[in-house]
């Protein structure tokens, strides 16, 4: 973990996990509203990577992106808000739900609003939403 310096107190903070996007998708993916964008994946040693996504566009602020799920090592669908959380106050693309299996189950979670709220599951960051500057979106 990286400690900050400016900070009068001792706070540590790690940057968001790095996604492995897919940029393939199912028909009914495409059904679904999901298209193919080219998107930022930051890391640190490269901080404007662009790749190429199946990405569902919520807002400016808000996507649902198709990601290889390391856990199950199958593909999976995660929302994530561009914004910054309560502990990182650095400006990245954070994931705010599960990572689901299906794309209708990462759409239905967003809609039913149980996604990125303040006194949600403490699992995920609550993110304060920002615009994401060109490179950043």
């Amino acid at each position: 973990m990286l400690k900050l310096k400016d900070s009068p107190a001792p706070r540590y903070w790690s940057p968001p996990p790095e996604f492995a996007y897919l940029g393939e998708m199912s028909d009914e993916d495409f059904t679904l509203g999901f298209r193919y964008r080219e998107i930022a994946s930051g890391t640190p040693v490269e901080p404007t990577r662009r790749v190429v996504a199946a990405v569902y566009y919520i807002d400016v602020s808000n996507r649902i992106v198709r990601v290889h799920d390391p856990i199950f090592n199958r593909p999976g669908y995660v929302h994530q808000c561009f914004g910054v959380g309560r502990r990182s106050k650095t400006p990245a693309w954070y994931a705010v739900q599960l990572t689901f299996p299906d794309a209708k189950m990462a759409l239905r979670s967003w809609v039913q609003g149980k996604d990125n709220r303040p006194d949600g599951d403490p699992l995920f960051p609550h993110v304060e939403g920002l615009l994401p500057t060109s490179a950043e979106y």
